[in-house]
């Protein structure tokens, strides 16, 4: 069998000019005309023949050498609304937008382990998506729901994310949750508003916020005895200046929960927590879940024969020991086949940043590694 490990090797050059470009030109939701002209333009110079379809991705089906599962290798390809501040050579030409979460890289893998199975296909079909949307819009769902290559009942799923603060090279695996249920909330409230030397007559939505906030800790600090959770308010939006005190206020914020029963004792507290904190400033308020991704489950038997192959491989590997709180729509690809998800660490020497941060930064030695992954699934998790 092929040295899949030194055939991913060479083409690190050549997938680090595609990172590099896609780096340069990020697109920030399901609407990524460029992204994916640019993939479907790179997929036919490997001669295949790719499925596009606006905001819902582009596929290409990788002929195996023999009937059997096929594999569904999946690359997310939007970037953040993030204005970079990294000083990278490559850095954004876009302000406000940037791939502040490695996007870039995953693309960029995908094409090379692309370029790998072309030159030598797998034993069984291959199909290789790029899916936009990621970050906030759940775009695995119509990338699923409208390319005919995913038409496939037998098959199992490969997926990798970079991680900015891990070692570089090391790939993390988890069997079973490996990331956080999420969703997003809004919590609104109003009253008559006064001006702020008179407080006393009317109830202050910022006070109320502050309550809530503060009730919202403690509530999270104690269900969490049990589970890990999170419930992080990232948005407040209240009064526009020093002598009004303002009508209406309003919080958003999202909720990452490892469980079903965690889930909903998590959203009866919060919404408990706004009641109490309006009726005690004499406000009303409204309430709002927004249902986000579900947990990103893999396939233990999957992993296990993962961890396996991965054991006679030239990387290092590390069993993540709890799951992340990160929430991935990747969940979806895993609710319709077995398969996994896994970490890629790409810290940079010397540099500590976070995914998503607008300083974040990704070790690009790691791309040949990440197509090494995809070809060993492509192969049917083998460690040849």
């Amino acid at each position: 069998m092929v040295d899949r490990w030194a055939q991913a090797a060479a083409v690190q050059d050549w997938m680090q000019a595609h990172a590099h470009h896609l780096h340069q030109q990020p697109e920030v939701g399901l609407e990524l005309p460029e992204t994916h002209d640019y993939i479907a333009s790179a997929l036919s110079d490997l001669g295949l023949r790719s499925e596009v379809h606006p905001a819902a991705g582009v596929s290409a089906v990788i002929s195996g050498r023999s009937p059997g599962r096929a594999t569904v290798l999946r690359a997310d390809m939007d970037a953040l609304p993030v204005h970079e501040d990294t000083g990278l050579a490559h850095a954004s030409e876009r302000d406000g937008a940037m791939h502040a979460c490695g996007h870039d890289l995953h693309m960029a893998i995908l094409l090379g382990a692309a370029a790998c199975l072309v030159d030598e296909p797998p034993t069984h079909d291959t199909v290789v998506v790029f899916q936009p949307g990621e970050e906030t819009d759940r775009g695995a769902v119509p990338t699923l729901a409208s390319h005919r290559s995913l038409e496939v009942d037998d098959a199992e799923t490969f997926a990798l994310h970079v991680h900015a603060t891990w070692p570089a090279g090391t790939v993390f695996h988890r069997s079973g949750t490996f990331m956080a249920a999420g969703d997003w909330f809004r919590v609104r409230f109003s009253g008559p508003g006064a001006h702020a030397s008179q407080p006393h007559l009317a109830g202050n939505p910022i006070v109320a916020g502050a309550d809530f906030v503060t009730g919202l800790r403690a509530a999270v600090a104690e269900l969490a005895g049990t589970e890990h959770l999170v419930a992080t308010v990232t948005e407040s939006l209240m009064g526009n200046t020093v002598n009004v005190i303002p009508t209406e206020g309003t919080l958003r914020g999202t909720l990452r929960t490892l469980s079903a029963g965690q889930r909903t004792a998590l959203i009866d507290q919060l919404a408990t927590l706004a009641q109490q904190a309006a009726s005690d400033g004499d406000l009303e308020v409204g309430v709002e879940i927004v249902e986000g991704y579900p947990a990103v489950v893999n396939n233990p038997a999957y992993v296990d024969r993962l961890a396996a192959a991965l054991a006679d491989a030239p990387v290092q590997t590390q069993a993540m020991e709890h799951a992340s709180m990160v929430i991935e729509d990747y969940a979806y690809f895993l609710q319709r086949w077995p398969g996994t998800m896994v970490y890629l660490g790409a810290q940079v020497p010397g540099h500590r940043s976070f995914n998503h941060a607008a300083d974040a930064v990704f070790d690009d030695s790691v791309l040949a590694i990440g197509a090494g992954l995809h070809l060993l699934a492509a192969d049917g998790l083998t460690s040849g």
